[in-house]
């Protein structure tokens, strides 16, 4: 009998690893992120170009030859009529005046002009909408971190697995820094690629590559007309994300501003998601690049042996179970209980790989070296059943 592939073993670590972040990341109390936070690594990115630390993989990049832009309507930013947001700021003299409610009409200005512009009306091709009754719990925080949901996307040709969210925040932490529940979106989608993924990939695409990374991006909008636009993804058991400053548009460049954001409506997916992000090589001792290796072979073999000895206490010897790894997550994805990993004490220990430190470029690189080789034994069972 095969061993479980060793894409489904790393597959399953991630997970586990983000799971553990979620869990410490809900229990932090609301605020912003400094770049100290544990397992966070967080890199200013340029609102205009989307240019990030080059040390960031860029998931997403501002579409800036989109036809969703303010002259492409017949809207006038600076009409109160046409512009939800121009006539809140009209009204900020008066009595009626809720400040609170700026960054609300800001958004609905943001929807606006996006369904305006020509084929704005549409989901492009390559995005599917989620809706939220596939998730409610994916569209409202329903805790201290306050936010709610109102868009969320997914890749739609199969063959990426990239995320997109439009929030709106009750508070705004920080002028330059995320807030805790902006990450809390990122990871929390994250994980409901990872679950889904796990569930369409044993249902239906058995054949396909599987995707080893979700990356993430959300554009908030939050209190004071502030707009900050952040993505990221998690490798080595780390969240690596980029993220712009709360950039203000009440002030005299709101239509520049606003064109801009809208540069970000539908981002240019980037990067292949299919594999373990290739990480720079570090130049070790070839002995100690041999010792790390040998370490993550041997927990990786315990892991297959005892896969092992539960299916011999089965009785079953057969390619059942191997069979199982790939198309049994439908079962695992409808028994898996979300509170299972949202109420457990973020201070208890976790078992496992991701306590450990994350193996280098060079290791991953040799074990994915033998992925095929684990896939032709899995092909070679199903061909005998």
């Amino acid at each position: 009998m095969c061993p479980t592939p060793v894409w489904i073993w790393l597959f399953e670590q991630k997970e586990h690893s983000l799971q553990k972040l979620h869990r410490e990341l809900r229990y932090m109390e609301p605020g912003y992120i400094t770049n100290q936070a544990t397992n966070i690594d967080i890199h200013p990115m340029d609102f205009w170009t989307g240019d990030t630390d080059p040390s960031l993989i860029e998931f997403f990049a501002p579409d800036t030859d989109t036809d969703f832009k303010i002259a492409n309507t017949a809207l006038d930013p600076e009409d109160p009529v046409d512009d939800p947001f121009t006539w809140v700021r009209a009204m900020k003299d008066s009595q009626d005046f809720t400040p609170h409610e700026m960054h609300h009409q800001l958004y609905k200005a943001f929807s606006k002009y996006l369904r305006k512009s020509p084929g704005g009306n549409k989901t492009p091709i390559f995005w599917d909408l989620v809706s939220m009754e596939e998730d409610d719990s994916l569209f409202n925080s329903n805790d201290q971190h306050g936010f709610t949901i109102q868009r969320g996307a997914t890749s739609a040709d199969g063959k990426a697995a990239h995320q997109l969210v439009v929030m709106e925040s009750e508070e705004c932490y920080h002028d330059v820094l995320p807030s805790v529940g902006e990450l809390i979106v990122l990871v929390r989608w994250m994980l409901s690629g990872f679950k889904n993924h796990k569930y369409q990939f044993g249902k239906y695409h058995r054949h396909e590559r599987p995707q080893l990374d979700f990356p993430t991006m959300v554009i908030s909008f939050l209190p004071d007309a502030r707009v900050r636009v952040l993505h990221g993804y998690f490798d080595e058991g780390r969240l690596k994300v980029a993220y712009t400053q709360a950039l203000n548009f009440d002030a005299e460049d709101y239509a520049d501003k606003m064109d801009g954001l809208l540069q970000w409506a539908w981002p240019l997916p980037e990067g292949d998601t299919t594999k373990p992000i290739p990480l720079p090589t570090i130049e070790d001792d070839e002995e100690d690049e041999w010792d790390e290796w040998e370490k993550w072979e041997l927990r990786y073999r315990e892991d297959s042996e005892d896969e092992g000895l539960e299916t011999e206490s089965d009785g079953e010897g057969d390619s059942t179970e191997v069979h199982k790894d790939l198309s049994d997550y439908e079962s695992e994805f409808s028994e898996e209980d979300e509170s299972d990993w949202e109420e457990e004490d973020p201070g208890e220990e976790n078992e496992g790989w991701m306590e450990e430190d994350m193996m280098s470029a060079d290791i991953k690189k040799k074990i994915i070296e033998r992925l095929e080789e684990k896939m032709k034994c899995l092909r070679e069972v199903r061909e005998l059943t």
